[in-house]
């Protein structure tokens, strides 16, 4: 099988090449795309070198891009498709590198393959070296979604394209034959299960895809998510009884006259919450920025009331220079307890209630926040950003950041 799916993936290679070969004159459009795809070969050639280095050195591939650098990849500009350096999308379908941001789909990452490539917990390394139990190392280590065609780096070093699932290349293998379901057989439920923040361990939580049309700015929390809109999370909300976000309107979305990327949550940790059963982490670090900017704008909220003026979280901005700067979450002025109606207004300036409603099943409103703040350091760029609970009653959450 493996030897028949190698020879018809060199036959799509040669077709591939043939096919630019006896293109006639090109327009500009056309210049511009092929000049990019050439750039973006180039790119991957020396992701590909780097990566053998590294296993090399470590016996091992890295668990992301970003560990190549700058050890084995001297120039971090190579993880960056001259695509998106012209129109600032990156299509990573999820698998978000917390170190670096990167434009490349790093399919071999050490990460969770969740919702998305419906396979929960299973790791994305484990289900494409079962992958290559089949069909070989025709399968991609690399791929970069931003041209008319895909480009996929396969874990042999053959550069070929396709379309967005290179799976429908094979004539000689089913499709089906290589997801996770029928690749971990019947370990799959018990290796993909995981469930939300709750720990009840009965499903992983589903998370739309980022929209195609998603700007840099709007930050790519996918990696991030750890509670879905659409089912509670708080352990003692049935899930049947309103305790969620299932009305907030969800994907590219305008609240309080920002644009946002709504499609999950990041859930941090309370003392009630904690009480309740609910397990969520007290800090989540490192979400990619990579950046500069004006002001952050950030949809968030928080689960049960304190005192006003009790500090219950911080975002803290680490910048590339190795400075920080913490943004204080503060009860009362940036943000109140979700079940505040419309009326409660933050007391910060820059905070406001950005969208609320009252479910017909719920006695209670859900309430969410917009806060603004100026960047303290608005010269320095940006590399990441930490999200930290301070560990009282309320237990903060986010949903959306957009930069200007």
């Amino acid at each position: 099988m493996k030897d028949n799916a190698r020879v018809f993936f060199s036959l799509v290679i040669v077709c591939c090449v043939c096919a630019g070969d006896v293109r006639g004159a090109l327009g500009q459009d056309d210049k511009q795309a092929d000049q990019e795809k050439e750039a973006c070969i180039g790119n991957l050639k020396q992701i590909y070198e780097a990566i053998q280095k590294y296993r090399r050195d470590h016996k091992a591939l890295p668990d992301w891009l970003s560990d190549l650098a700058p050890s084995y990849l001297p120039d971090k500009s190579v993880l960056v498709c001259p695509v998106t350096k012209r129109t600032g999308k990156i299509s990573n379908f999820g698998i978000v590198d917390p170190h670096l941001a990167n434009a490349y789909l790093f399919e071999f990452a050490n990460t969770d393959m969740g919702a998305i490539y419906n396979g929960g917990k299973i790791k994305m390394l484990e289900w494409k070296q079962k992958q290559m139990g089949v069909v070989g190392s025709v399968v991609p280590m690399v791929r970069c979604h931003l041209h008319n065609q895909v480009l996929n780096l396969s874990f042999d070093g053959e550069i070929y394209e396709s379309g967005s699932s290179w799976e429908d290349l094979f004539s000689v293998v089913d499709k089906a034959d290589l997801s996770p379901e029928k690749l971990f057989g019947k370990d799959f439920a018990r290796l993909a299960g995981g469930g939300g923040g709750s720990g009840d361990g009965v499903s992983a939580p589903s998370y739309p895809p980022r929209s195609a049309e998603a700007k840099t700015n709007q930050v790519d929390l996918s990696q991030f998510y750890n509670a879905s809109l659409a089912k509670a999370w708080h352990p003692t909300a049935p899930g049947t009884q309103g305790y969620d976000l299932a009305p907030l309107p969800q994907g590219l979305q305008t609240f309080a006259d920002v644009s946002f990327d709504v499609r999950g949550v990041v859930q941090i940790a309370g003392r009630k919450l904690e009480e309740a059963g609910g397990k969520f982490p007290s800090e989540v670090k490192g979400i990619p920025f990579g950046a500069r900017c004006k002001r952050l704008h950030f949809l968030h909220s928080t689960g049960w009331s304190v005192p006003e003026g009790t500090k219950i979280g911080s975002y803290r901005l680490n910048y590339s220079n190795g400075e920080t700067r913490e943004l204080p979450i503060i009860y009362g002025q940036q943000v109140r307890d979700w079940f505040a109606n419309s009326s409660s207004q933050p007391l910060d300036k820059n905070s406001v209630v950005a969208w609320s409603i009252k479910p017909p099943r719920d006695a209670d409103n859900k309430t969410l926040f917009k806060t603004s703040w100026e960047n303290p350091l608005p010269d320095g760029e940006i590399k990441s950003i930490d999200y930290l609970s301070a560990g009282s009653d309320a237990a903060p959450f986010l949903i959306a950041i957009t930069a200007e």
